[in-house]
């Protein structure tokens, strides 16, 4: 019976391993940004690869670098509704998982803030991009000539 019990608690510690890492969501929520691009890409597995822009910056390797989210979208719907809202602000919500399965996408571990794979399930809001706040300088005032000396 002890026998039993080892061979099982071994053969459970690498399912466990691999439920916990590659198909147990880490976390979930919404991201908003604007649509910068998508692409399908991949040698065997043929996935959808996209990136928003958020606004500010992320610090990092002693640079200061856009802060952009990288994601997989998950199937040709999505990734359509993605492609049609290039250059427009888009609310996506995403799925995060601890690590990579080739036919889940890429994995950008170095490129957004928290590592782990994204992938965009839901398309929420599409709307126009806002324009960038511009910046209002004061007039400029230039030093008025002294007057010439009389001689």
């Amino acid at each position: 019976m002890k026998k039993l019990l080892l061979v099982l608690l071994i053969l459970l510690m690498p399912v466990l391993y691999v439920y916990w890492f590659y198909f147990n969501i880490y976390s979930d929520g919404e991201r908003e940004g604007v649509m910068m691009k998508i692409s399908r890409k991949g040698n065997v597995f043929k996935t959808f690869e996209g990136e928003i822009m958020q606004p500010g910056f992320r610090t990092g390797g002693g640079s200061i670098n856009s802060n952009n989210f990288k994601f997989t979208a998950i199937d040709d719907v999505v990734s359509k509704k993605l492609s049609d809202a290039t250059g427009k602000t888009v609310k996506v919500h995403y799925v995060q998982y601890r690590k990579t399965l080739p036919w889940r996408g890429d994995n950008y571990d170095a490129d957004n803030a928290e590592p782990g794979q994204y992938i965009v399930d839901r398309v929420l809001e599409v709307s126009a991009a806002s324009a960038p706040a511009q910046t209002q300088l004061p007039p400029m005032v230039l030093p008025t000539p002294a007057p010439a000396a009389a001689q």
